[in-house]
Order: structure tokens, then C-alpha cells, then sequence
């Protein structure tokens, strides 16, 4: 198997990587049958003359934290895919979102834990798996930190922004739940802000809207015919970011879409999508749309 054929990449943090993540991603690679590539990204450094030498032994002590949790990680996951496949792993420099973005070119799956962030992180910054989920140009699965694989058999949900959007977000969340065995649940959340309310239903009552919204959406999943698995559709009142976060309750995997972006990334995450990553309570997946 070449190197371009490690099409799993699995990025490991430095406080290593849980069960949960390594249980995912050694899943994915077995049902794909492609190689495992475990990355760690050391930050680099910007060296001022007058402190080249601290910089320099923190670069050690970072190149050892590296080693160790890729060491780990590797080892707990060459015991999970037992030589089914291959498994690589390497230390990376540079800024890590960016890193792991440019590093996820070409693959069919990048997997990243999810760090509960502390106060500061909350205010000042988004995570790095959000970041990545945004710019990769690749499928991104974000694991959150504790997760288990769940007993039974629970669907993969998809979120659609809208029911005359939904085939080019349903198709691809289709075909990943048919890969998984798995049923595919088509979820629209619609809602107004109580202040609109009022005048929005003088003409209109809630069960009209949200009636007229399911029809669309029946009718949208019937013109993309057989999808080769069974499907089911909700339509919810309620605030988009609460049914979905609920929905991560309720399913093996979400499946959300990156928008598009005229920006020199190309992609971004709504602001539904990035709450939902950092509250879901199963693996995220975020893809482009079809």
C-alpha cells in the first residue's frame, strides 16, 4: 500500500487520543480498507536571537510530548485493526489547524477529538477541529472527547438547511450511511423568534408551515429516488442548533455541510454548525455540499 493510500488520517493531540476517537477511526479504515496515518503537529516557533536557546529546548520537550502520544495512540491502534491494515505515524510542524488542513488533501476521512475548551478558549478563540472541519479539503469527522460507540442501531442524521437544498446535503450523508449499514434520517428544524411570531401567523398557523415544509421535503428526497437505504424525515419547530444537538443524542453520526465561502479558504461553518460541534453529544461529520 503506498503512501497515498493511508487515506484515514487520524490527528492526535497533546493530551493523546481516547478510546472513542482511535474505537472511529480504526472502524472507518477497516470498513474502507485503507491505511490509518496517525499525525501530531508540533506549533512552530517564532526564534528571537537573544532566547534561540529556551526556544530550542522547548522544541525538544515538544518533539518528546509527540513522540510519546503518537507512540501510545499507535499502539492502541495497531491492536484495534489487528494488520487488517496498515498504520503510519508522523510529527508535523507548523501552525496546526492549517497543518492538518493541508495535510487532509486528498483523503477520504480526517478524525479529530473534540477538547472540552476551558473559559478562555470559549471567549477568545475557536478549537482546532472546528477550524479544520472548516478548511479541509476532505470529509471531517469531529469525535467528541469521552465518546463511546453506542449499543443498537442507530441512524445517521443528516441536517438540512432548507427542503429545496436537500438533495445536495442528503446524497452524500446517503451514501455514507448505506457504507455504515445503517438508516439515514433526513432532519429540517424551522423556528421564528417569538417577537415574529405573532405577525407571521396572522395568515399563517405553525402546523400550515411546518406541514407545508414536510411536504417540500418529501418531495425533494422522492425526486433523488432509491437511496439505498430506508429513510425518514423530521420536521421540527424549534431552534435549528437545539434539534440537532438533540439529534447527536439519538444517532450514530451527524452529518453537517460546510458553506460555501468566495474567502480564500473556500469554505466556512455556519454558526449552527460550529455550536453543534462543540455540543454534540456523537461524532460529527462535516462535507462539502454535492
Amino acid at each position: 500500500m503506498s503512501d497515498n493510500e493511508f487515506r484515514v488520517l487520524v490527528a492526535v493531540g497533546p493530551d493523546g487520543a481516547r478510546d472513542g476517537t482511535l474505537d472511529f477511526a480504526a472502524a472507518e479504515a477497516l470498513q474502507r480498507g485503507t491505511g490509518v496515518e496517525l499525525v501530531h503537529v508540533v506549533h512552530s516557533l517564532v526564534v528571537v536571537p537573544s532566547r534561540a536557546d529556551h526556544v530550542q529546548a522547548l522544541d525538544t520537550a515538544l518533539l518528546r510530548v509527540g513522540r510519546t502520544v503518537l507512540t501510545d495512540a499507535a499502539e492502541r491502534m495497531r491492536a484495534r485493526v489487528d494488520g487488517a491494515v496498515p498504520l503510519s505515524t508522523e510529527i508535523l510542524s507548523g501552525p496546526v489547524p492549517a497543518t492538518i488542513a493541508d495535510r487532509a488533501a486528498g483523503r477520504d476521512l480526517v478524525v479529530l477529538e473534540r477538547r472540552d475548551p476551558d473559559v478562555v478558549d470559549r471567549l477568545l478563540t475557536m478549537s482546532v477541529s472546528t477550524r479544520v472541519a472548516a478548511h479541509a479539503k476532505a470529509p471531517v469527522v469531529v469525535v467528541p472527547h469521552g465518546w463511546a460507540p453506542a449499543a443498537g442501531p442507530l441512524p445517521v442524521t443528516v441536517g438540512v438547511d432548507h427542503p429545496s437544498e436537500a438533495a445536495g446535503q442528503v446524497e452524500t450523508a446517503a451514501a455514507y450511511a448505506v457504507a455504515s449499514g445503517r438508516e439515514l434520517r433526513v432532519l429540517y428544524a424551522m423556528w421564528l423568534a417569538e417577537p415574529y411570531q405573532d405577525t407571521f401567523f396572522v395568515n399563517h398557523t405553525r402546523e400550515q408551515w411546518t406541514a407545508e415544509a414536510d411536504l417540500e421535503l418529501q418531495q425533494a428526497l422522492e425526486k433523488m429516488g432509491d437511496l439505498g437505504t430506508t429513510v425518514t424525515r423530521a420536521v421540527r419547530w424549534v431552534r435549528p442548533v437545539d434539534a440537532l444537538v438533540d439529534a447527536t443524542r439519538r444517532s450514530a453520526v451527524v452529518v453537517l455541510s460546510r458553506r460555501p465561502d468566495h474567502g480564500p479558504h473556500g469554505t466556512h461553518l455556519g454558526p449552527v454548525t460550529r455550536a453543534v460541534l462543540r455540543h454534540a453529544a456523537c461524532p460529527v461529520l462535516v462535507v462539502d455540499r454535492t
